[in-house]
């Protein structure tokens, strides 16, 4: 029958192809609201925001993350995506895993024409974290390259 007002009728659910659910959960900053320094956080929130998905962000206080995440990963460290309620806590499956999901002709695809390149600079971050963070310089040397 007719439905009056249009935006008030029931209509037929998207399938799961075209919208899926997507709750990206990731470090809060100090105040325990803005999104953190997270580099893993931060590459998800981009892979997400190119590829164009809608896709729900929650930041989490460090402090409260055990608690806010029981239910659906306990234990899992951030960044936590729910895909359709299931959840992912590897980041780098995590991208390979939205590829996947999220390719053409829907999405654009964000696989780099090398595949090499992608792996480029992975250990950048962790090396530079253990050598700030280093009390004795003099145990660098190996590092320095």
């Amino acid at each position: 029958g007719d439905c009056i007002p249009a935006p008030l009728c029931q209509q037929p659910p998207p399938s799961m192809a075209e919208k899926p659910q997507i709750q990206l959960f990731v470090k809060a900053s100090e105040d325990g609201e803005s999104v953190g320094h997270c580099p893993f956080c931060q590459r998800l929130f981009m892979v997400l925001l190119l590829k164009g998905v809608p896709f729900t962000l929650t930041t989490v206080d460090v402090k409260r993350a055990l608690d806010v995440l029981k239910d659906f990963a306990p234990g899992a460290q951030l960044p936590v995506l729910l895909y359709n309620g299931e959840p992912k806590t590897d980041t780098v499956t995590i991208e390979d895993f939205l590829e996947d999901k999220l390719g053409p002709p829907m999405f654009p695809s964000l696989v780099p024409q090398y595949r090499d390149s992608s792996l480029a600079g992975n250990d950048i971050f962790q090396k530079f974290s253990a050598f700030i963070k280093n009390p004795v310089p003099a145990q660098d040397e190996g590092e320095e390259r």
